[in-house]
């Protein structure tokens, strides 16, 4: 029965993986050497950019860390509710599989990263697997200490 939840908390831990994974590819693609030099004049140290090609892998490494920051935070907690508290997560996970499709759709400007399509089609195939029959009985199958549903007995 719990079967379920389990493989949905490991699927939304490897979700965490792979983004993390995503967000450091982009962090060390990016020449460091080349973004900024510092120069010591009069005893204060300056940062200087340079015009470049650098400038595109860095504004794409700041916006996923931006966007998918707060979604991965969520999925975490919520793979770790899934895996060791069975039934919770349920809420955190659809919201952070929400704002995930949100946040490419926001980062689906005029680049067009790869990263993108997986996302989402990763995103729409776990909140269908949130819903799915199976998960939602063993997640609604929680009742309250009192075990009193209100709309059952008309209160």
């Amino acid at each position: 029965m719990y079967r379920q939840t389990r493989l949905l908390g490991v699927l939304l831990i490897l979700q965490v993986v792979a983004m993390v994974g995503i967000g450091v590819w982009l962090l060390s693609s990016i020449d460091w050497d080349r973004v900024m030099y510092l120069t010591n004049e009069q005893g204060q140290i300056h940062v200087q950019t340079n015009d470049g090609p650098w400038l595109k892998p860095l504004v794409q490494a700041i916006l996923f860390v931006i966007y998918f920051l707060a979604p991965v935070i969520l999925l975490l907690l919520a793979g770790l509710g899934f895996l060791l508290l069975r039934r919770r997560g349920w809420m955190l996970a659809s919201v952070a599989q929400a704002i995930i499709m949100l946040a490419c759709l926001f980062f689906y400007t005029d680049p067009r990263p790869w990263f993108a399509y997986p996302l989402i089609a990763y995103s729409i195939l776990m909140i269908l697997y949130l819903n799915s029959q199976g998960v939602r009985a063993v997640v609604h199958s929680w009742r309250p200490a009192g075990g009193r549903s209100e709309t059952a007995h008309g209160e």
